[in-house]
């Protein structure tokens, strides 16, 4: 199991009325919100962070789970995000 996965393991723990599956989907819900907030389209978002576009789209809409290195190192890099901001509050 990733990092990532253990962490909304965890806070899906932590919050009863929440699933692991619903905490990765407020992941993806953030992503895109940083992502139109800089005004950077998908592709471009991909590319910078050097993952394949369809795979980032998986990501955003909650249907992948991402390893630590893909979200950490690639997604909140380019889009300039503390991991911590994006699992704050879930």
């Amino acid at each position: 199991m990733s990092v990532v996965t253990d962490l909304c393991n965890h806070y899906a723990g932590v919050m009863q009325d929440h699933s692991a599956e619903a905490v990765y989907e407020a992941i993806g819900r953030r992503i895109v919100d940083a992502r139109k907030q800089r005004g950077i389209s998908q592709e471009k978002l991909a590319a910078e962070s050097g993952i394949d576009r369809s795979h980032l789209g998986f990501i955003e809409q909650g249907r992948r789970r991402p390893t630590i290195a893909t979200l950490l190192n690639k997604i909140t890099k380019a889009l300039g995000l503390s991991l911590e901001k994006v699992f704050r509050g879930l």
